[in-house]
C-alpha cells in the first residue's frame, strides 16, 4: 500500500513549521543520518514526529509532550521497529512535522494514521491508528460539498428537485446568532415578488439526519430563502429548488462538521445573502479551540482561507475567538442570560410583584442572581435591618432565582460555593426566623429552531 505520509505531503500542510533544520544531527543517535527539525517560534507544548527507515521506506509516526532534543526518541513497542533501529546498518530520517497542543497533536496523528490505515499497512511500524478523542473537521471535504452544490447544483448524484414550499422540513439549522435578518429577508422577498418565481433560489436538505439527538430532515442552507418565500405574495403556494442529500452521503459527518457546513454555505454567489460575520466565524474557531485545536492549526487556517480573510481580518477573528474561549463554551445550546433583554424584564416583573420592599404583603425578599457573582452579606444586611424597621411588614422568606452564565460557572458553583452558601445563610437567617427559598431557572435554549423562527 502506498503511504500518504511522504515528507512532501506532510510538510506542505504543516501548520507550525518555520525556520530551517539544524546544521547537523548533534544530540541524535548515529542511526539518524538525516533530520528535518523546524524551529518552533510559538514554543508549543508538543510535537508530531516521523521516522523513515531509508533502507526499506517503512514509517513510524508519533507524538511527544516536550521539545525536540529533550532526550526523548519514541514510544513505539513494535519489535520490528526496535530491531531495524538497532541494526548496525540502520539509516533513518527523523522529521518534526507539526507543533501544537498535546491534544491537537494526538488528533493530527490519528487522522494521518487512519488515512494510511497504518496498523494494517506494511509500510508502517505503528501498531494502532491512534487514540485521540478529538475529531478534527475535514475542511477540504466540506469545501468540496459546498463547491459541488453551488457550482454544479449537485452532489454525488443528488440533483436539484422542485419541492412544494409547504412540504419543507421544520428543522432549520442556523449558525449565525440571529435566526432571521429582516433586511436580508426583505431583499430576497422583493426579488421573488419581482420575478414571480422561486427558480433562482436553492435549499439544501440533509435527509434523515440525526443531529444533536434529533432525527429528521435538516435544512442546512436556504433558511433566509424560505423565510422570504413564506413572506412573499405567492411563494408559499410555489415549488422551490432543493438538493436533498441522502443519509449515506452525510452520515459520516460529525454534528460539528454539519455546523461548519451550514456556515460555509454563506455567502452564496448567485443571490444576495447575509455574509458570515467575523463573530460567526470566531464562534466556530472558539468551538475548535475548546477541543484543543488552536488558531494556528491547518483546520482553522483553511477556514480563514475559505472566507477570504485578509491578514487583519484573521487577526480580528482570532482575537474574538480567544475572548470567547475565555468566557463561553459554544455548543448546540445557548445559555440563557436573565440579566439582559426580555428575560431580565420578565424576572424584574416577578420580583416587583412579590418582593416585600415593593409594598407587597408577601413576606418575601426576592432577588435574581447569576452564580458568576454573588454577595450574600448585602442581602442579609438589608433583610435584618428591614425587619428591625418594619415590625408590621416582616420578611420571613429569602427567595433567590438563580441562573448560570455557562457550564463552567455552574460547575464551580455546585462544586465550590453552593453548599457552603446554603449552610452559612441558613445559620444566620434561621436566628431571625427567615427561611431560604432558592430556585434555579431553566439554563439553556436549543439552537435548533423550528421553522427557522
Amino acid at each position: 500500500m502506498q503511504s500518504n505520509l511522504d515528507s512532501k505531503s506532510i510538510n506542505s500542510v504543516s501548520p507550525r513549521v518555520a525556520g530551517s533544520p539544524p546544521p547537523d544531527n548533534s544530540g541524535l543517535p548515529k542511526q539518524i543520518v538525516d533530520s528535518v527539525i523546524p524551529y518552533d517560534p510559538n514554543n508549543c507544548e508538543a510535537f508530531l514526529y516521523k521516522f523513515t527507515n531509508l533502507n526499506n521506506n517503512k514509517i513510524y509516526v508519533g507524538i511527544h509532550k516536550g521539545k525536540p532534543f529533550d532526550g526523548y526518541m519514541f514510544s513505539s513497542e513494535n519489535e520490528d521497529f526496535h530491531s531495524d533501529f538497532m541494526n548496525p546498518s540502520a539509516k533513518f530520517k527523523y522529521e518534526v512535522l507539526y507543533y501544537g497542543t498535546y491534544e491537537y497533536m494526538g488528533a493530527v496523528e490519528q487522522n494521518l494514521l487512519i488515512e494510511a490505515n497504518a496498523k494494517d499497512n506494511d509500510l508502517y511500524y505503528n501498531n494502532s491508528n491512534g487514540g485521540s478523542n478529538i475529531v478534527l473537521p475535514n475542511i477540504n471535504n466540506l469545501k468540496y460539498i459546498v463547491d459541488s452544490i453551488q457550482n454544479e447544483k449537485s452532489y454525488e448524484g443528488a440533483q436539484v428537485v422542485y419541492t412544494p414550499v409547504k412540504q419543507l422540513p421544520g428543522g432549520r439549522l442556523q449558525i449565525r446568532e440571529f435566526t432571521k435578518d429582516p433586511a436580508h429577508v426583505s431583499k430576497l422577498k422583493g426579488r421573488i415578488n419581482d420575478k414571480s418565481s422561486l427558480e433562482h433560489l436553492l435549499v439544501v436538505i440533509l435527509k434523515n439526519r440525526l443531529y444533536r439527538g434529533q432525527l429528521g430532515d435538516l435544512v442546512v442552507d436556504g433558511n433566509h430563502s424560505i423565510e422570504a418565500t413564506e413572506e412573499s405574495k405567492f411563494g408559499k403556494s410555489g415549488m422551490i429548488p432543493t438538493i436533498q442529500i441522502p443519509e449515506h452521503l452525510h452520515k459520516d459527518l460529525s454534528d460539528d462538521e454539519v455546523d461548519l457546513l451550514a456556515l460555509m454555505f454563506n455567502p452564496r454567489e448567485e443571490n444576495p445573502r447575509l455574509q458570515s460575520s467575523p463573530e460567526d466565524i470566531a464562534r466556530q474557531v472558539c468551538n475548535l479551540k475548546l477541543k484543543g485545536v488552536d488558531t494556528g492549526s491547518k483546520e482553522v487556517q483553511d477556514l480563514y482561507h475559505y472566507f477570504h480573510l485578509t491578514k487583519a481580518e484573521k487577526t480580528k477573528v482570532s482575537k474574538i475567538a480567544n475572548e470567547m474561549y475565555q468566557e463561553i463554551k459554544p455548543s448546540h445550546t445557548t445559555w440563557i442570560d436573565y440579566g439582559a433583554g426580555d428575560e431580565k424584564k420578565k424576572i424584574q416583573g416577578l420580583i416587583k410583584n412579590e418582593c416585600v420592599t415593593h409594598n407587597n404583603f408577601t413576606g418575601i425578599f426576592a432577588k435574581c442572581y447569576s452564580t458568576a457573582k454573588y454577595n450574600a452579606w448585602s442581602d442579609i444586611y438589608d433583610m435584618i435591618l428591614w425587619n428591625k424597621n418594619h415590625p408590621n411588614l416582616q420578611i420571613h422568606t429569602y427567595k433567590v432565582r438563580w441562573y448560570h452564565k455557562d457550564k463552567d460557572y455552574k460547575d464551580t458553583w455546585e462544586k465550590k460555593w453552593k453548599s457552603n452558601n446554603e449552610y452559612v445563610i441558613d445559620e444566620v437567617l434561621g436566628k431571625h426566623n427567615i427561611k431560604r427559598e432558592w430556585i434555579y431557572l431553566p439554563e439553556t435554549r436549543d439552537k435548533l429552531t423550528k421553522g427557522g423562527k
